[in-house]
């Protein structure tokens, strides 16, 4: 706990008392004032689920922001009319929960975004002067500060959103991101265009369209000779490739391929992580080593490089299939027609998206159908084009397990139920980690809807692991959790869970004995949980109010 912050708050926007503690990283509820997720220091309801950022509980009702030094802006509780919706005067997003408005003005701002650029208190910026820079993309100065708190803002160069050290001007509610402040005006041999320089550029609107990414940003750099563009992201994960692995097979080891689907030589390249494009056959993201044209920024996934121009293919072994790359085609397997391209029978019409052909070659029909009544009444056939939905948009019918990926669609016109392909696979009896007494049997529904999952507390519902011994029953998701925590206090490894329900029972913290309901590491089997906040603290510890009495080992 910080100094000066009350363990207990009485807040005015809720009628209980609130308890403060640190939440984790995988923690995602809301704020219930910024609506942004809640991690780190917060103050939470134990009997509701309300929670509150340290520093939204702490909001003042007015402040001075140098965005708008006429009047004050004053807290305000936003009124849930879309005809008066407003986007935020800080960022593109709109006000969806409270704010801080100048009403004579009709300047609103979201509360993170004004607290994260609030210039500190008089004493404070005394004591620690900030540094100031100035910036070709911007008129005024900008001064380099730390931001801790949520908040909307994203950075004006790579359009991600802000935090920690950052560059900015608070009166404009301009901000860049430390890294993207700094950031070269020119680089020279960059791995993915080497010929010729890179410029940075800068518009007031987002029109430079990316050429990795296919995205339009305010900052790019530029190739003048090539009208090449490329985002400060994509130009910053790109870096040339490590040394191979003398391991690897030939073919793995070229370093200049010529590939039927492009008309240059590819280099190999390299590529961080975080890179957010896909490869120019498409479907699969770029990441690690991948090959690359210096020319026109095609990029082509290492998989992808594999196909030929004509394959021969078990869903279709009578003809071959021709590699169609000005045409958009209706694949005979995922029945998807729209954005993708792919492989096509002259012959027959029959189509396959390079990524369906892909991930099929190797396969049989038997294998990507599914017939298992136990599962679902109809029969079912693999569909990797859904994998790319939402969850909220499919009616997931095994829901509470921890996977996404391909999945199963039912045939049925009417019912078109699906089922993820790694529930469907999974085993009729399984010995797991969260019941170790007995085997599990799955089961396509709850065997007993009265009763609540034993891990999670909650109501069951989709696949269940049920067992006949002990009759009780686990939520598919929490039946297939790992442990991922080995703790000094207890002598199995703990899961980790956001949540529990509570209406039938409560869990208990084994170390400071509160109500364990959420953020939390739990040993299903033990019923043994360790909150979060709760799991540096030793077992014993000395302190000078306590001292063992005369003879005491």
């Amino acid at each position: 706990m910080t100094a000066n912050t009350p363990s207990l708050l009485q807040h005015p926007k809720h009628k209980h008392a609130l308890i403060f503690q640190e939440l984790s990283e995988s923690f995602s509820l809301e704020c219930n004032i910024c609506r942004l997720s809640v991690k780190g220091l917060a103050y939470h309801c134990i009997d509701c689920e309300f929670f509150l950022h340290k520093s939204c509980a702490e909001l003042p009702p007015e402040i001075q922001h140098p965005s708008h030094p006429q009047h004050p802006l004053v807290l305000s509780k936003l009124c849930w009319d879309s005809s008066a919706r407003t986007p935020c005067y800080g960022c593109p997003s709109s006000l969806l929960a409270d704010y801080y408005g100048c009403h004579a003005c009709k300047i609103e701002l979201h509360v993170g975004c004004a607290a994260a650029t609030l210039p500190p208190p008089e004493e404070e910026e005394h004591k620690d002067e900030e540094e100031m820079i100035e910036h070709f993309a911007h008129d005024h100065p900008l001064a380099s500060f730390h931001v801790d708190v949520p908040n909307s803002i994203k950075c004006k160069a790579c359009e991600r959103w802000i935090s920690g050290r950052v560059y900015g001007c608070r009166a404009c509610i301009f901000v860049l991101h430390e890294s993207c402040a700094l950031a070269p005006r020119e680089i020279m041999n960059h791995p993915l265009h080497p010929q010729h320089p890179l410029t940075l550029l800068v518009d007031s609107k987002p029109s430079f369209l990316c050429n990795v990414c296919r995205c339009s940003y305010s900052f790019a750099y530029r190739c003048k000779e090539c009208d090449l563009f490329l985002d400060l992201g994509c130009a910053d994960v790109f870096v040339h490739p490590p040394p191979r692995d003398d391991q690897s097979s030939t073919d793995d080891r070229r370093d200049q391929i010529h590939h039927f689907s492009h008309p240059h030589q590819l280099t190999r390249l390299h590529v961080k992580p975080e890179l957010l494009a896909t490869c120019d056959v498409p479907g699969e993201v770029i990441s690690g080593d991948f090959y690359g044209c210096p020319d026109c920024l095609f990029l082509l996934h290492p998989l992808r490089a594999k196909l030929t121009q004509e394959i021969v293919h078990p869903f279709h072994p009578d003809h071959p299939l021709i590699y169609q790359p000005d045409q958009e085609i209706e694949c005979s397997f995922c029945f998807g027609y729209e954005g993708d391209i792919g492989f096509e029978c002259g012959d027959c019409g029959f189509g396959l998206h390079a990524a369906c052909a892909l991930q099929t070659l190797s396969a049989t029909k038997e294998e990507l159908t599914l017939n298992s009544e136990r599962l679902h009444k109809h029969p079912m056939s693999l569909d990797f084009e859904a994998e790319q939905l939402g969850l909220g948009e499919l009616d997931i019918v095994c829901c509470k397990c921890p996977d996404e990926g391909p999945v199963y669609v039912c045939t049925d016109d009417v019912c078109r139920a699906k089922i993820h392909k790694t529930c469907a696979d999974l085993e009729r009896e399984s010995e797991l980690p969260i019941h170790p007494q007995h085997p599990l049997l799955l089961s396509s529904e709850p065997l007993n809807k009265s009763n609540p999952c034993v891990a999670c507390l909650e109501s069951p519902w989709g696949f269940t692991f049920y067992c006949d011994y002990c009759k009780i029953q686990f939520h598919a998701r929490c039946a297939m959790r790992r442990p991922t925590l080995k703790h000094q206090r207890h002598e199995h490894s703990l899961s980790y869970f956001e949540r529990i329900g509570h209406e039938l029972s409560r869990s208990q913290c084994n170390v400071c004995y509160n109500d364990c309901r959420i953020d939390f590491y739990r040993c299903v089997p033990c019923n043994y949980n360790l909150h979060f906040n709760c799991l540096p603290l030793p077992p014993s510890a000395k302190h000078e109010f306590h001292f063992p009495s005369a003879g005491a080992p």
